[in-house]
């Protein structure tokens, strides 16, 4: 993909994206999937403590509406005189491996569709409303005994209204995240934070790196574990630091601050589905990305709910 591109990119004038997971910030496929697959453990019944799997996969999935589809600042979903907010609709298939001591392995993909596309044609060249169609493979391993965990994978784009080179692009990342319940002497973890560097590997030459905290405040562990509903709601807030170097402008930029705030209700729990049948959850969620580099981006505030499933 031309660098040409991807500054159109930036300031909105073509139909592109990348993958994004607005219920947990701007984070790859793979963190996605994994945070979504450690939450099955942790949210099953008690009673069903002693149930364990037959088979070392995981599988996930979410569902996602969202008032505007924001990737790194730039918002893919909205144009100059759109005069109004239309639904956009986001899918997440993925699976896992457990590879015991060896870490594990997993891949999936993500489905993007805008219903505003039939009305307003923001891409004149569309057929209909899906825009983006993303494939992801990776393998995380946790670094015994240091709360460390690393995850490497590759992110395939397509675009399927769009041709030649802006069809298609793709990405490899690295990440780091540590579970710092250690460092604070506590039960669990209390800021999770992780740093990670994607590298365009198709045209461009740049990269992207971010940075980024969030904390789960489970409302039972905060004297609600008998209260009706509340006992099942977990509340999460979350920043995100993102760094553009030769994406989306010359040179290297701070580029955008992302905060976020997460409203989870553990569906499952409430329902008392055993754990053998997974975990299910929705979660609604409001972001707002403030635009460092606003030579490129604006200030952006969104939300929307996330149906999510895991076994």
């Amino acid at each position: 993909m031309s660098k040409g591109i991807l500054l159109r990119l930036a300031v909105g004038t073509l139909v592109m994206g990348c993958l994004v997971s607005v219920s947990t910030g701007e984070q790859a496929a793979g963190g996605w999937l994994a945070t979504t697959l450690a939450q099955v453990a942790e949210d099953a019944p008690a009673a069903d403590s002693g149930w364990e799997k037959p088979i070392p996969v995981s599988f996930a999935a979410d569902y996602t509406v969202v008032s505007d589809y924001i990737f790194r600042g730039v918002n893919f979903s909205e144009y100059s005189g759109e005069g109004g907010e239309r639904c956009n609709q986001q899918l997440n298939l993925g699976a896992e491996v457990d590879l015991g001591e060896f870490g594990a392995i997993g891949g999936g993909a993500w489905f993007e569709w805008y219903s505003g596309n039939d009305v307003d044609s923001f891409n004149p060249d569309a057929s209909g409303t899906l825009q983006e169609v993303d494939y992801f493979v990776y393998w995380s391993y946790e670094i015994p005994e240091t709360g460390l965990t690393t995850e490497t994978g590759w992110i395939a784009y397509t675009f399927p209204d769009l041709a030649g080179d802006a069809f298609y692009t793709n990405e490899w990342y690295v990440k780091l995240s540590y579970d710092d319940s250690k460092l604070f002497g506590t039960d669990g973890a209390v800021l999770n934070p992780y740093v990670a560097y994607y590298l365009d590997t198709d045209d461009v030459d740049g990269c992207w790196i971010e940075t980024g905290v969030s904390h789960d405040f489970a409302l039972a562990d905060l004297g609600m574990a008998d209260t009706p509903v509340c006992k099942d709601i977990t509340v999460t807030p979350s920043f995100v630091l993102g760094i553009d170097k030769g994406q989306f402008d010359e040179g290297c930029h701070l580029h955008s601050l992302l905060y976020g705030l997460d409203v989870g209700y553990d569906l499952g729990s409430a329902l008392n589905m055993p754990a053998k049948y997974g975990s299910l959850g929705v979660t609604g969620f409001l972001r707002f990305s403030q635009a460092i580099n606003d030579a490129v981006i604006d200030d952006e505030f969104f939300g929307g709910v996330t149906l999510s499933y895991g076994w």
